[in-house]
């Protein structure tokens, strides 16, 4: 084990990327309430859907890396299953109208959210991982909220 897991603080690289990974999100949502000269608004709104998109792709990825885990063939299916469907929810919402896909999105990063909040509290991923998780499903689901809003209002 690393000193990570032992004090269980988050990694510092862990930690930073995940944060400047936040960025993509945060300026696809402000380029739909403000006006900003390299971002106009409808490429903001593409750059938010596909960016969370591939985020939640990214998501299931990691969760298709720990099933690999030592867990019985059932639970091992399971995971394996439940682990992609996050690559199927962003594919659907690249197609869909922004509010659905946009919704979809959200619930999305919500779930997964819960999935490995939960699954660091049983001790089946770092502690650290679970707040890592909290911090940037916040982030996300905050701004596919606020980009949400602004296509409804507008």
């Amino acid at each position: 084990m690393n000193d990570h897991s032992l004090s269980g603080r988050i990694p510092a690289p862990a930690l930073w990327l995940g944060l400047a990974g936040l960025i993509p999100f945060l300026a696809g949502a402000a380029s739909q309430w403000a006006s900003l000269p390299l971002l106009p608004a409808e490429t903001g709104l593409k750059l938010v859907i596909v960016y969370a998109a591939i985020i939640l792709s990214f998501l299931g990825g990691i969760r298709w890396g720990t099933a690999i885990g030592p867990y019985d063939q059932g639970r091992q299916a399971l995971e394996f299953s439940a682990s992609v469907l996050g690559s199927l929810a962003g594919l659907a919402a690249a197609f869909l109208p922004p509010i659905p896909a946009l919704a979809l999105l959200i619930a999305g990063f919500l779930m997964q959210g819960l999935w490995d909040v939960m699954s660091a509290d049983a001790g089946r991923l770092p502690a650290w991982f679970g707040r890592l998780r909290m911090i940037l499903t916040a982030g996300a689901v905050v701004s596919l909220i606020a980009a949400l809003l602004a296509v409804i209002v507008t």
